[in-house]
């Protein structure tokens, strides 16, 4: 049964509302912002509580599947209503607390927060594009493999986003590639458009290969077969690579075990070269 006019009314109290988003408890916050959902549904109660738009985002941080559906609807509601500009005060903070949420546990968190991470870049200001783009190229690489989520509505959020990326970024050839959805040809984008970038890259991708889906796996796998080639070979991080990559030589399905044993191989391989004064790249 949907709340009265006259409850919505009264139920709308912005200090009261912000006093008890400060309270650490999941059960009271999650409470709160269920009374927000429905604030935020109507335009008139969505201008009286839009002041709260950066205390509702420090809910992100708990992680909650409740509780972030619900800040993460407010959003969504407020923009509906008054336009995305409403974010303009907290769009890099929040752009960066939606990158921690693609990776989330469900699914309907990394879809809402994969479409909700387009829009903030949407709002930004102009003097602020400099800021988001460092966001924007941290997004990149979770996008690139989000494509392969095993939850198809999040895979087709991750390829609208990333599209949306290469536009406010102006690659044109990551533009085209994420058009035709060509992982391949995406993967290749991303290591020469940002070389610089390449062991951050290969950071991102060590994660990856921890993920629950197979999917994930694989894409990781596949992007570190492809980023040796671009990569400075720095020992520490052969390392790393290494102590992630061999239990994956047990994985319970065969493709991940041949891709992770043909990646030591390749990995091995590279740094006799480099060695023995072999070939560089």
């Amino acid at each position: 049964m949907r709340p009265t006019e006259e409850i919505l009314q009264e139920l709308c109290n912005p200090d009261l509302f912000q006093m008890f988003l400060k309270i650490k408890s999941l059960p009271l916050l999650w409470l709160v912002l269920r009374g927000l959902v429905l604030l935020s549904e109507r335009p008139e109660t969505a201008r009286e509580i839009r002041a709260l738009l950066p205390d509702i985002m420090e809910t992100l941080q708990f992680g909650n599947v409740h509780v972030t559906l619900n800040a993460l609807n407010i959003f969504r509601n407020m923009m509906n209503h008054l336009g995305k500009m409403v974010l303009r005060p907290i769009t890099l903070e929040l752009a960066d607390k939606l990158l921690h949420l693609f990776n989330h546990v469900s699914g309907e968190v990394r879809e809402s927060s994969i479409l909700l991470f387009q829009d903030v870049m949407e709002a930004v200001v102009w003097w602020q594009k400099g800021k988001m783009r460092k966001n924007v190229r941290r997004g990149l690489l979770p996008l690139l493999f989000r494509n392969s989520d095993e939850t198809s509505s999040v895979a087709e959020a991750a390829g609208e986003t990333l599209l949306a990326c290469a536009k406010f970024l102006n690659w044109q050839e990551l533009k085209h590639q994420a058009e035709k959805r060509n992982m391949v040809g995406i993967r290749e984008c991303l290591l020469q458009q940002d070389r610089k970038r390449v062991d951050k890259y290969l950071q991102q991708s060590l994660l990856y290969l921890r993920d629950s889906q197979a999917a994930m796996r694989q894409e990781a796998l596949s992007f570190i077969g492809l980023a040796w080639v671009y990569w400075d070979q720095s020992e520490e991080m052969r390392k790393k690579i290494y102590s992630v990559l061999h239990p994956l030589e047990h994985d319970s399905h065969p493709t991940i075990r041949s891709l992770a044993t043909s990646t030591i191989l390749m990995l091995r391989y590279s740094r006799q070269q480099a060695k023995s004064g072999g070939a560089g790249w």
